[in-house]
């Protein structure tokens, strides 16, 4: 059967000069001139009778045909370049997940879990790496990022994974010490702050009805996996996501007196930059936590 397929050349010019946003960094990476790279995307525009890059004085962006062409593009090229690594190793390979997520969700959640994940795709190997604030995807190799925000700082290219409902958490022997039969009794405890949301105490104590002015604050931690950590040590009480301390509170070192929790207005999001978003191994991730998240009892 006859194929009418671009050359190669050009496909590679324009995946990276469309990864990049710029002639000159995929020049760079394929290493040739700049002249070469336009020459093979100009052909290739020619080839499919549209054009894939608006061109600007401070650069180039993809028009809506790029936009459409690119995940298939960058797909086909994936699966060449494992095909022939795996000819030329003679074994399978295994396809890269590189995964930027913030440190509390990585430590209190997500690496308990990556066994099961890894069992399920056994091709896919799963890289992580420490991130914070909004993700950007420019000139890194990240497939996905998972982010804690407030909704008007999320942007684009995210999914929404779980709204964030903080659970008032202690150990049990701080509570046998000190009991807590009702909500002003908190006020009796140490509060762990949390130094990157220095208003959490005020707003959860102000819906209980009770005075901020007269709790007491204990150490301040800048990540949950350390406030986790500090009340299961009994240095009072913390404010915790609800799957973050699900593992804590289910082998009992932490519990929930009352039953009290507030939605803080944070959600947690996953992040995958637009070219990205219809390769399989990013959709089998995606899906995958979406269920793990519903499927968690909390």
């Amino acid at each position: 059967m006859r194929r009418f397929l671009p050359p190669l050349n050009s496909l590679k010019a324009f995946e990276a000069a469309a990864r990049h946003l710029s002639v000159t960094t995929a020049a760079e990476e394929l290493c040739v001139t700049q002249g070469a790279v336009s020459k093979q995307i100009r052909q290739l525009e020619s080839r499919l009778g549209v054009g894939l890059f608006e061109r600007r004085a401070n650069g180039i962006l993809l028009t809506a045909a790029g936009q459409q062409y690119l995940p298939f593009v960058t797909a086909a090229l994936d699966s060449l370049d494992s095909a022939t690594e795996q000819l030329q190793r003679g074994t399978r390979r295994r396809e890269r997940l590189l995964l930027s997520v913030t440190p509390s969700f990585t430590s209190s959640w997500l690496i308990s879990r990556i066994h099961d994940f890894e069992q399920q795709y056994p091709h896919l190997q799963v890289d992580l790496i420490s991130g914070d604030g909004k993700p950007d995807f420019a000139g890194t190799e990240i497939d996905l990022a998972i982010r804690c925000l407030l909704p008007v700082k999320a942007g684009q290219y995210h999914r929404v994974l779980v709204n964030e409902r903080l659970l008032l958490v202690a150990s049990p022997d701080v509570l046998e010490m000190k009991s807590m039969q009702q909500p002003l009794d908190l006020l009796q405890h140490r509060l762990l702050t949390q130094v990157t949301r220095p208003g959490m105490w005020d707003e959860f104590l102000q819906q209980l009805g009770l005075e901020a002015t007269h709790a007491t604050y204990g150490a301040g931690f800048e990540h949950f996996f350390m406030s986790i950590k500090a009340a299961e040590e009994g240095l009072g009480l913390g404010l915790i996501p609800d799957f973050l301390a699900q593992e804590s509170i289910s082998k009992g070192r932490l519990v929930n007196p009352l039953g009290l929790s507030v939605m803080s207005g944070f959600a947690y999001y996953l992040f995958c930059p637009g070219y990205k978003a219809e390769l399989l191994k990013v959709i089998q991730f995606r899906d995958w936590l979406a269920q793990e998240l519903l499927s968690a009892p909390l």
